[in-house]
């Protein structure tokens, strides 16, 4: 069993810890567990129905009237608010329907959840307003080593295949409007960020060549033979990769003069370094607004 402390707990469903311990004496929401040291600590199950009841509330259901009701009515509440033009509520209620599925390795509730998101509101906004914060909740639990890897991994897995399906439908195009190169650098694995830029390049008419994660960017010469490349695009989220990226601009600097060269990097990791090539993209939004100019 997961054990989640009060912190984690508050952080994974959005409720402040004083809220918690409220609707605990005043609901009994939930019946933490005990430590021999009487620490309170929580499991699964109360994870996932706190998640339930703090997005109901959050979308302005009454927490006294939640209380009184059975499982099966929780869910018929979040199948009518599902039915309903309010996007921001859905979209809260797809987040944590993400994350329970996760959590509970549930690839029936994660599919049927996806099906619904990308038919309100597509596959790209379903990516930004919805997947991405999903993972952002759980990559927080996983940092912390209050959600184990395979749980984590179950939920990039599944959106990882989605993405990879819908690629493939895509198909190619005869003339594309141009040739893209995607990689990440050694040490870098989370690929999930550049699968989807995969796609929306896919789906904006461009040609992608994708060579995947951990890539030893010296390798990518024997591109360079075969291929005519307009644009690289390479992602960096750890300070190691960080470290080398005047070692890895330097490299596409000279040998690949022609291409247009774009990165992916948190303003934070970039610091003061200033490339003159190198464009550099602070957000997969950007990168979204710049490919659909």
């Amino acid at each position: 069993m997961t054990k989640y402390t009060i912190d984690h707990f508050s952080k994974i469903t959005g409720l402040n810890k004083i809220l918690i311990r409220t609707w605990e004496n005043r609901y009994n929401f939930v019946n933490p567990h005990r430590t021999s040291t009487n620490i309170r600590y929580y499991d699964d199950k109360m994870i996932v129905k706190a998640l339930r009841y703090s997005t109901l509330v959050g979308i302005g259901f009454k927490m006294s009237n939640l209380t009184n009701l059975s499982e099966g009515q929780i869910d018929s509440l979040i199948i009518n608010t599902l039915k309903t033009d309010d996007q921001t509520n859905k979209n809260s209620l797809y987040i944590s329907q993400f994350i329970e599925s996760s959590i509970s390795y549930n690839q029936l509730l994660f599919h049927n959840t996806f099906e619904k998101c990308i038919k309100d509101i597509g596959i790209v906004k379903c990516y930004q307003n919805v997947l991405l914060k999903a993972l952002e909740r759980i990559g927080i639990l996983w940092i912390n080593d209050k959600i184990s890897p395979p749980q984590e991994h179950f939920l990039s897995e599944l959106i990882r295949t989605k993405f990879c399906k819908e690629i493939e439908r895509i198909g190619f195009k005869k003339l594309p409007k141009e040739n893209w190169v995607l990689f990440l650098p050694e040490n870098e694995l989370h690929d999930i960020g550049m699968l989807f830029a995969h796609l929306v390049l896919k789906m904006n008419g461009h040609n992608v060549v994708y060579l995947g994660q951990n890539l030893p960017y010296s390798s990518l010469l024997s591109l360079k033979e075969k291929n005519k490349i307009d644009n690289i695009l390479f992602f960096v989220f750890s300070n190691s990769s960080r470290l080398i990226l005047p070692e890895i601009n330097n490299f596409l600097e000279t040998n690949f003069s022609e291409s247009k060269i774009n990165v992916i990097i948190n303003d934070n990791l970039l610091g003061e370094n200033n490339f003159q090539k190198l464009n550099t993209i602070s957000s997969i939004d950007k990168f979204i607004n710049l490919i659909s100019i």
